[in-house]
């Protein structure tokens, strides 16, 4: 019966969707819809309310989000993200290679504010080649890959330190399947665009080019270096930065309150607070734990169904989540998985993440490309279920090995 509540709360976001209304009422309409489905007394939705509003990844992700959309206006302010552009264009003349490198060196910074900045990336990279749809799916898609594989987001340290596999093992043995992630998104979309850039009209200084690029875009990198050398959240990490860039780009005290103003977007943040708070009281149900004995009635692998597991859990409730609950009970069932198992079940999580509704970027791209969630879902959704399937065989190979 729980499992039948569940289809309908996600049949009342993809209605409310479908009828082109924001996510934020999409998400609203979600938590109603959990707390009658599932008889949730409203003392106890309110303190689940109440606990997920103050948790540390409720505060973090709110944080993170606003102080990279502050670092986002001021590299505006002074022209820096177009120049960037620009000096990317010039180095790499290669129109796809362009719209899939530039947002996956974007996406190594841990924040949903970024793909904002991919999304115009690709807008301008792709043109009128393919539709703001389809530019949609390619930014959000691509700006996405780093998180299969790379330790330094939270889902993979945590299924790091669930199975106790070796971080190096893991990247190394994930490089096929980032390959193919990047392949099946070209079938779908970036082969429909031209290979290369129509030629310049002047000759290219490619080291100048390269410091123009460093020089417009080393806050963002450094960023990223602090969170990868120091473990630091991305809010404090983009604190330091901004602090740096103001004196740097030469700032003055009376630029700072309109940034401010700017940098704080109520849609958005309204709307990632209720994504936290739908995850909040999904979790509290308990419904997620029972999707193991769900798909152990079927007839299948018992590798298949830690699949399906992994990937309508991801989907419900997010990878993170999914794989805190889950990993240690796949282990258990399959002590002779080892990396095998861990890389499928990894990349199985990773692509239901691309259309999930508490996934934020995917509502950042759709309101950047004026477009909704559900366009983001029928255009991915394909190319997600080839990728699992490429998964599932490459897990199966990996165990012949």
């Amino acid at each position: 019966m729980e499992i039948g509540y569940l289809c309908i709360v996600f049949l009342v976001i993809i209605a409310v969707l479908w009828l082109k209304k924001p996510l934020i009422l999409a998400i609203g309409c979600g938590i109603i819809a959990t707390v009658v489905l599932f008889r949730v007394p409203v003392p106890d939705a309110l303190l689940v309310f109440g606990r997920q509003t103050v948790a540390s990844d409720t505060i973090d992700v709110l944080l993170s989000f606003y102080s990279i959309t502050f670092l986002q206006k001021m590299l505006e302010k002074r022209s820096r993200l177009r120049e960037a552009q620009r000096s990317f264009d010039c180095l790499l003349r290669r129109r796809r290679l362009n719209a899939a490198l530039s947002s996956g060196i974007l996406g190594l910074l841990p924040s949903a504010a970024v793909m904002t900045i991919c999304a115009d990336m690709v807008d301008k990279t792709c043109g009128d080649y393919l539709s703001n749809k389809q530019k949609m799916a390619v930014a959000c898609y691509y700006r996405h890959i780093p998180e299969m594989f790379l330790p330094t987001f939270s889902p993979v340290l945590l299924a790091l330190t669930l199975s106790g596999v070796n971080a190096g093992l893991y990247v190394v043995s994930m490089i096929p399947m980032v390959l193919a992630a990047c392949a099946v998104a070209y079938l779908f979309f970036l082969r429909k665009i031209p290979a290369d850039m129509p030629a310049l009209d002047r000759e290219v200084h490619k080291k100048q080019e390269l410091v123009s690029l460093l020089k417009n875009l080393w806050s963002l990198i450094v960023v990223v270096l602090i969170i990868i050398l120091f473990n630091l959240s991305v809010w404090v990490a983009a604190l330091i930065i901004i602090v740096a860039n103001y004196f740097i780009d030469h700032f003055k005290l009376g630029e700072i309150p309109g940034l401010l103003k700017e940098a704080a977007e109520p849609i958005l943040l309204g709307s990632m607070y209720l994504i936290m708070l739908f995850k909040g009281i999904i979790t509290y149900t308990g419904v997620v734990a029972l999707l193991p004995d769900f798909f152990g009635q079927f007839p299948i692998p018992i590798t298949l169904s830690f699949g399906l597991i992994f990937f309508f859990g991801s989907i419900i409730s997010g990878s993170q989540a999914i794989i805190a609950l889950c990993l240690p009970m796949a282990i258990a069932s399959i002590p002779e998985g080892g990396i095998a198992l861990l890389v499928m079940l990894m990349c199985v999580a990773w692509a239901a993440m691309q259309i999930s509704p508490t996934h934020v970027c995917s509502f950042v791209a759709a309101r950047f490309y004026k477009t909704t969630l559900g366009d983001l879902v029928v255009r991915l959704l394909p190319v997600v279920l080839l990728f699992c399937v490429i998964a599932y065989g490459y897990g199966l190979l990996l165990t012949l090995l």
